[in-house]
């Protein structure tokens, strides 16, 4: 997932540099990703390596934007619903911890 929100990226710079004429820099500056940690809804599995290639691209690009649903979701579950934990193994705040190295 890391590798794939990393296209997914690339393509919104491109659509942002086309519409409104800027260089490959201001079109990463005006760009962001929002992720989803543990299982998404789409039963896609978004681990904390792909957080990790999520926070290094970010950094290399200087994104405007760098977040993630949600924290009260991370943390291992333990019983306990999609709502309230990630459903991967994890320590507490392994994905919080990742995303507050983002410098911009």
């Amino acid at each position: 997932m890391g590798n794939l929100t990393q296209q997914a990226a690339e393509g919104l710079k491109n659509a942002v540099k086309n519409a409104y004429g800027y260089s490959d820099d201001q079109a990463y500056r005006h760009s962001g990703i929002s992720s989803m940690n543990g299982i998404t809804d789409q039963n896609e599995n978004v681990t904390v390596d792909d957080f990790r290639t999520i926070l290094s691209y970010a950094n290399a690009h200087h994104l405007a934007r760098l977040t993630f649903w949600s924290v009260n979701r991370d943390r291992p579950c333990t019983g306990g619903t999609a709502d309230s934990c990630s459903g991967v193994g994890q320590n507490n705040w392994d994905y919080t911890r990742i995303f507050a190295g983002y410098g911009g």
